[in-house]
């Protein structure tokens, strides 16, 4: 009977990632047995989950020094079940905290038992904004380490990690692709009414911390419109979180709620402008080609010690890839409604005088996140991520395989 493989996930972007692993490491090496812990995409697979995956989705020091004696009792009972069912390989997917605990636990049982397994880890974890000291642990833990971004190798591998550049799935993914390529000029087509996205991220204390902030910017944008025009707003949530949001939001809001990655993709295709918590959506909307705004808030304690140890230029993404500001980034006392306003109302505007004047569209030199209109420059910023992103490939399944052959065996 063929070893099973462990596989973990802790949070609907990492349940995403995960599947795509699954595809990748299938179509090269067969079917396999699953199992360890994910979400609803990773158990369309086949993966039986010893565990909710709600479970690791912890933010903030203080939340996560609360969270310890349940997480370091679930870490204790998957490296017991990972040595009894003695899987072909281990594999974390994000999650850097829960997932290197987990890793660090499980090789001083392997060597213990006598026995090992490969343990691979996806995503580096943000060395490069959290400080490179950390490369080390990390080395210590797993065996390879497989990187969405192409800088990210060159700070592990002097550890003597196996760090591969396997590419990001989104920038792979179709559904980004017609908001550049064809709905961009179509936008500018529509009524006067303009279109405001807002993504307030995927976590309760997420919602509780921005989604005020956002709504209220919404009204004073509102408020700027006229008979002929105006500012219609949608949110993107989770479904499992849609309650939470009506709640926040009220009952006169003006905001249309929408859950589900579908939803997620027509409205984005539509927007003129977003309001994003700051992660892997901004990756999403940037590869989109959407202009906008991002923004986080945390716990006092947190803020303290991220504003210590993080380099808050590289906590957005596109900002950290092409090395400028792509969105703006409001942090914690930042994050007001006046201010979200302000850079969504200058969006607005650019994108109106570039429609009054079309033959000056992209015609002028400047810096930041360049020049023209909001949506000319966003464009750009997405043609350029994109080829960062896809390694020189045309598949993300063909790297992700490529990279884990020496971990499942020759191709069939």
């Amino acid at each position: 009977m063929t070893a099973p493989v462990f596989i973990l996930a802790g949070e609907p972007s990492g349940d995403q990632l995960a599947a795509s692993i699954m595809d990748a490491v299938e179509g090269r090496f067969g079917k396999q047995n699953w199992f360890g812990i994910g979400g609803p995409s990773m158990q369309e697979r086949g993966l039986a989950s010893e565990a909710e995956m709600a479970q690791l989705s912890v933010m903030g020091f203080g939340a996560a020094l609360s969270a310890y004696p349940r997480l370091s009792a679930l870490a204790n009972r998957l490296v017991q079940r990972i040595i009894e069912a003695r899987p072909r390989a281990v594999i974390t997917v994000d999650a850097k905290g829960f997932s290197l605990r987990l890793a660090a636990r499980l090789k001083q049982r392997m060597a213990a038992e006598g026995w090992s397994a490969p343990v691979i880890h996806v995503v580096a974890p943000t060395v490069w904004a959290w400080g490179a000291w950390r490369a080390k642990s990390v080395a210590r833990a797993v065996d390879r380490l497989l990187c969405l971004f192409p800088f990210e190798v060159d700070y592990f591998t002097p550890h003597r990690l196996a760090a591969h550049f396997i590419g990001h799935p989104e920038a792979f993914n179709a559904a980004l692709m017609p908001r550049v390529r064809d709905n961009r000029d179509n936008r500018n087509n529509r009524s006067a009414a303009k279109r405001l996205l807002l993504l307030p991220g995927s976590r309760r204390s997420e919602i509780r911390r921005l989604l005020p902030a956002m709504h209220d910017a919404h009204a004073l944008l509102a408020a700027d419109g006229t008979e002929d025009s105006g500012v219609a707003a949608t949110l993107v949530t989770v479904p499992h979180l849609r309650d939470e949001v009506a709640a926040v939001l009220g009952n006169d809001s003006g905001i249309e709620i929408v859950s589900g990655r579908d939803a997620f993709y027509q409205h984005l295709h539509q927007a003129d402008a977003m309001m994003a918590a700051s992660g892997t959506v901004t990756l999403q909307t940037a590869l989109a080609g959407v202009p906008g705004v991002t923004c986080y808030r945390t716990s006092g304690l947190s803020a303290m010690i991220g504003r210590r140890l993080v380099r808050m230029d590289r906590v957005i993404l596109p900002n950290a890839l092409l090395r400028r500001e792509v969105y703006p980034f409001l942090f914690q006392e930042e994050a007001t409604p006046e201010r979200l306003a302000a850079h969504v109302r200058a969006i607005f505007a650019a994108d109106q005088m570039a429609n009054q004047m079309p033959d000056k569209i992209g015609t002028g030199s400047g810096s930041g996140n360049g020049s023209g209109s909001g949506s000319e420059t966003a464009g750009r910023n997405a043609d350029e991520l994109r080829a960062l992103l896809r390694g020189g490939s045309d598949d993300f399944e063909t790297l992700v395989a490529n990279a884990l052959a020496p971990d499942f065996g020759p191709q069939d």
